[in-house]
């Protein structure tokens, strides 16, 4: 690829959506990216329209709204573009509000909401883990570099950009409810499961609660408001297969509902346990759901931590 070097000075969340509204309209392949996290990803379709800040008056805006037609039906994609802004509350679950206001409106017959942001800002920003789907730029750069084309040269090195802005040292906003439930949550993980390594720091809003294991680059992500357990498998959004027999195993072995997911460049053992109201005081939130969940976080790292020693013996010479 013939390169001419471009800087971005000041680049902004909007200079991408930019860039992504016209890779919409120029290049199937990359609408397919997003096609494929749906129940059309085989399904052949055609843009119908891209529109950029769709605002509702009163539940906000969607950065990038694309209106398709796949199988017949008016499909939505509602996106949400960062690249290190602080997520403003509740901005996740208002994209969903927004897609089932204009679903019923008869807009389209279905949609989906995605986050599209560089990893680094994904696995520092617990807002952006309650999006249903996530692109990062590096997927996406991934993609654009098969290109042989002086322009997607230059979209490269855009997200280049973007991927090193987000590096910068995260901001976080402190949600009072949810760090108070939270504090509350490690003392009673540290007083009825000590052996477990809850890393999170006590005065995180601790959406995602974070345990590590013996393996360094699998750890497990406890995602308190919607009910899922993530064993995460660093770097393993490609290895789908391996994990699903994994699931397959563990589903034998007393994990019933175990599925194996991709969670941005990561792949993930993802259990479903009840969900816990982190807006209420701890001691208010059914204890039996607080038993299962804790139970289930530690059954799935004590399997994890045996096969850790396992292959540490299977190495031996």
């Amino acid at each position: 690829m013939s390169e001419i070097k471009c800087i971005f000075n000041g680049l902004s969340e909007h200079d991408m959506d930019m860039m992504f509204l016209q890779l919409f309209s120029i290049d199937p392949g990359f609408a397919r990216l997003f096609l494929n996290m749906t129940p059309f990803c085989e399904d052949d379709f055609s843009i119908d329209s891209i529109e950029l800040s769709k605002a509702d008056l009163k539940l906000g805006e969607s950065d990038i709204t694309v209106l398709l037609t796949a199988s017949k039906k008016k499909v939505a994609l509602l996106i949400e573009d960062k690249i290190d802004a602080i997520a403003m509350p509740e901005q996740a679950s208002r994209y969903i509000k927004r897609g089932d206001k204009d679903k019923k409106k008869g807009e389209y017959d279905a949609y989906f909401s995605f986050i599209v942001c560089p990893q680094k800002y994904y696995d520092n920003n617990e807002e952006a883990h309650k999006y249903p789907n996530v692109i990062t730029y590096e997927t996406i750069r991934k993609y654009l570099s098969t290109k042989d084309s002086p322009i997607y040269c230059t979209y490269c090195q855009q997200l280049d950009q973007a991927i090193e802005k987000a590096k910068r040292p995260p901001k976080v906003e402190v949600d009072e409810n949810a760090n108070r439930f939270f504090r509350k949550y490690k003392d009673y993980q540290e007083e009825n499961y000590p052996e477990l390594n809850l890393t999170t720091k006590r005065d995180a809003n601790g959406y995602w609660a974070h345990y590590t294991t013996r393996f360094g680059t699998v750890y497990l992500y406890h995602k308190i408001e919607t009910g899922f357990i993530d064993l995460t498998f660093n770097k393993a959004s490609d290895h789908l297969d391996e994990l699903t027999i994994v699931a397959e195993w563990l589903r034998k072995h007393g994990f019933e509902s175990v599925s194996a997911v991709k969670t941005g460049m990561a792949g993930a053992l993802r259990v479903i346990v009840p969900k816990l109201n982190n807006q209420i005081p701890f001691e208010e939130n059914d204890n039996d759901k607080i038993e299962t969940c804790f139970r289930t976080i530690s059954k799935l790292i004590e399997a994890v931590n045996v096969f850790g020693v396992a292959t540490g013996i299977s190495d031996l010479k």
